[in-house]
């Protein structure tokens, strides 16, 4: 059979949904069928993936894929009206790609980036007399509405909710993966019918349990952090789905405690994104708070990086549940750290966090239980007790070969529309 993925980024590409899409794509190639992937030209936030020598990768291979990169326009991230254009000369790209197939295919599948791919599965599925399927990393239009760019219920917001039932929707729309029991919630509202999103969660592809110790020490000692140091990290994207109010008052008040039996704890971002300047600006308004601000690291330095903290911050405004799933927590757990994930319980993360046993679950404002929290990690016999018990579960739920395979195999199997 014949497969044709839309996404706009694919490797060489760093973008996280075009390395998790390599990994299914093998699924389906070691299954014996054809892959056509379309993606556009460009780059990821100027990320590319890098070769073992650390140098550009200008070229990627996957033998048996065949790689469609439409021209599109790039004008990055950096404000919305160059992303919409990004988008629309990508959408452009696309239906011209699909238009020239030389293979007819037996199934598109849409991702997400850019949103509303869906449309154009939909409707080359019928160009083409085949099924379409999609997988979903960022629901829309509820992303914007938690975003704050749609109101709820208003007439722009019905029309967006009304295209992506019809992209979801048609007798040749095999199914509908989502990351999470949340999304996967959500993503029945729009499939009618009673039907349900079967959901995979994402994968880390960390190598962390092969860091030394030796390493990992070593890395905390050239960033100035003693042995004795809690080290509470935030790593990734901090964007306007999250929350660091709670975590940043609690590093405040941190440079006045002094509690009997606790270490002393450093709060360190790694990452960049919208929010980042809210933590500059505190950490300029407090400079003696134990606050450290830092770049995203290397993708080949990403293992000891992870295992250096003693425990991680995760956290995701309640109104966002569903709409996406951070995959913080699984490269995270591959680390075997534990994790205080600021959000609610009945999230994807909350609920994964709570079923481990590996961290705490904060909920949002409660500035006492996050304290708590971190006192409990500041012990160090309670740290690797839920460490180990984080990473336990992540080899269950969180396998890359495993969950790229169940992807896979819900494309294959549904594959005969």
């Amino acid at each position: 059979m014949h497969f044709v993925f839309i996404n706009q980024y694919y490797p060489p590409d760093a973008a996280p949904t075009g390395t998790m899409l390599v990994r299914v794509v093998q699924k389906i190639l070691e299954a014996g069928h054809e892959v056509t992937v379309v993606c556009a030209k460009g780059g990821y936030a100027s990320k590319v993936i890098s070769d073992d020598a650390g140098k550009e990768a200008n070229e990627f291979e996957q033998v048996g894929v065949r790689v469609v990169r439409v021209g599109a326009t790039s004008f990055g991230r950096g404000s919305f009206v160059g992303k919409l254009v990004d988008y629309v000369s990508f959408y452009l790209g696309v239906v011209m790609a699909l238009a020239r197939l030389s293979d007819h295919p037996d199934k598109i599948i849409a991702m997400t980036t850019p949103p509303y791919l869906s449309i154009l599965a939909r409707l080359f599925s019928r160009v083409h007399g085949c099924s379409h399927s999609h997988w979903v990393m960022d629901l829309y239009p509820d992303v914007m509405v938690a975003h704050g760019m749609l109101k709820s219920g208003s007439v722009l917001h019905r029309l967006l909710a009304a295209l992506a039932c019809w992209g979801f929707g048609g007798q040749r729309c095999s199914e509908v993966i989502s990351l999470g029991p949340d999304m996967a919630k959500r993503v029945a509202s729009y499939l009618g019918s009673g039907k349900i999103s079967p959901w995979v969660p994402l994968w880390s592809g960390s190598k962390t349990s092969q860091v030394e110790h030796e390493q990992v020490m070593s890395l905390r000692k050239s960033r100035g952090w003693n042995e004795s140091d809690l080290v509470v990290m935030y790593s990734g994207n901090m964007g306007l789905g999250h929350l660091f109010d709670e975590i940043l008052e609690v590093g405040l008040s941190a440079v006045s405690d002094d509690v009997d039996g606790e270490r002393s704890a450093r709060f360190v971002f790694f990452g960049g994104g919208k929010r980042r300047a809210e933590i500059e600006g505190f950490i300029s308004a407090h400079p003696s708070a134990p606050v450290e601000l830092h770049d995203y690291v290397d993708a080949k330095d990403l293992d000891a990086h992870l295992a250096s903290a003693d425990v991680h911050l995760v956290s995701l405004r309640p109104e966002w549940d569903g709409t996406m799933v951070p995959s913080k927590l699984q490269g995270v757990f591959a680390a075997g750290r534990p994790v205080i994930f600021v959000g609610s319980e009945e999230s994807s993360i909350g609920q994964w966090v709570l079923k481990s046993g590996g961290g705490w679950v904060v909920r949002p404002g409660d500035i006492d239980a996050l304290k708590a929290a971190i006192a409990e990690a500041s012990q160090a016999d309670e740290c690797d007790r839920r460490g180990a018990l984080a990473r336990s579960f992540g080899m269950e739920y969180f396998d890359e070969d495993i969950n790229a395979d169940r992807v896979a195999s819900l494309m294959i199997d549904k594959s005969d529309h």
